[in-house]
């Protein structure tokens, strides 16, 4: 064994265990993320973790490579850096640019723009599902694309940390478009403080106490020296009673525990003929609410456009909606659907005239009524 790897700050089986347990919980809510940016399924599964030193961190098989930097900024301490194919970089691309994937996608600005983006969703998502792990909050800073990204440049960002890192490979499916895996690496003390945290959460001791419990357990009352008495019987008062065992203090503790709760009974009112005082509560009510602020909007009509076609909007484009010329359109209070109508114009004013009343539905005013 050489001295470099017995420097390697490796981490133990169950911690291992332990960090491949919450990075698949969170990776597979960041697939979920990606699932809905690009409306087909994704699945990011089984993670293959390990430590190794910083100069044999090898990525070969993965280059040309896009590199993404995430830093967590609140709640736990430290980055991570995230290694993709560029040419599944290129896949997910067309299929979001709505593109065929025999298309060359250019890595201009609106390009990394859209990467940034979708590691935004996906980590942002995987610092959510975290957070909830943990109980805490988890942020991140906006994910950054590095300019660079190769075998020197990684080497190099990781140094500045320690002599190893935490590799973690995980497989990739986006369905009928790529099959393939990526990387986080990460130092190993973001990897330990992960950890900690997790295991805190699950009730698992890290085996450090463990050791000083026999020590407690070995517990010997002290003897009481008295002054010796001639010609007289051991006193029977120099007895030492033992500690009580904790099963046998348990139940006092227990009774400490309770408290007597005070608990009155309810004198309800009668119910007369009072249809006047009724009417005039309701009256009342109704005044509460009257002056409640409503949002009104009008829906003219609503179409579905790819980032591609956004992007390639210019003054003078045309934007055809759902809807023909002469339809109704609709009338929204506070994003619920109330009304129909027309577009008039009353005094150089665009208005519009109610033609139809939405009613609510049965099922819905239970649903109401319920809640």
């Amino acid at each position: 064994m050489t001295s470099n790897e017995n420097n390697i700050n490796k981490l133990t089986d169950m911690e291992i265990d332990v960090i491949g347990e919450v990075m698949n919980i969170s990776m597979g809510t960041a697939a979920t993320a990606m699932s809905t940016i690009l409306s087909t399924k994704v699945s990011i599964t089984t993670p293959r973790i390990e430590t190794i030193l910083v100069n044999d961190f090898e990525f070969s098989q993965f280059e040309p490579v896009i590199g993404v930097l995430i830093n967590y900024i609140e709640g736990i301490d430290g980055s991570n850096v995230l290694l993709l194919k560029e040419e599944d970089m290129k896949k997910i691309l067309s299929q979001l640019f709505g593109m065929d994937t025999t298309d060359t996608v250019e890595f201009d600005e609106i390009s990394r723009s859209a990467i940034g983006e979708i590691m935004n969703q996906m980590m942002g998502a995987a610092a959510g599902a975290l957070a909830s792990f943990l109980g805490r909050i988890v942020n991140i800073s906006p994910p950054e694309i590095l300019d660079t990204t190769n075998k020197k440049s990684i080497r190099e960002l990781f140094s500045l940390k320690g002599e190893s890192l935490v590799s973690i490979k995980f497989n990739l499916s986006i369905d009928g478009l790529v099959e393939s895996e990526f990387i986080s690496a990460m130092d190993p003390i973001l990897a330990r403080e992960i950890v900690k945290m997790s295991m805190a959460v699950m009730g698992i001791d890290g085996g450090e106490e463990e050791e000083s419990e026999p020590e407690e357990e070995a517990y010997v009352p002290p003897q009481i020296q008295e002054k010796p008495e001639p010609k007289q019987a051991p006193s029977s008062q120099s007895v030492v009673k033992p500690r009580p065992s904790s099963a046998q203090a348990e139940p006092e503790r227990m009774v400490a525990k309770k408290k007597q709760v005070q608990v009155s009974s309810y004198n309800y009112k009668q119910l007369d003929d009072e249809d006047a005082t009724v009417e005039m509560v309701k009256s009342n009510n109704l005044d509460l609410i009257m002056s409640v602020p409503i949002q009104i909007t009008v829906e003219l009509g609503k179409t579905q456009k790819k980032i591609k076609d956004i992007a390639d909007l210019t003054p003078g484009n045309i934007i055809e909606l759902d809807r023909q010329a002469g339809d109704q359109v609709d009338v929204i209070a506070n994003g619920r659907l109330i009304a129909r109508g027309d577009v008039v114009v009353v005094d150089d004013n665009y208005s519009v005239k109610i033609t139809e009343i939405i009613k609510v539905k049965q099922d819905d005013s239970r649903k109401n009524k319920n809640n």
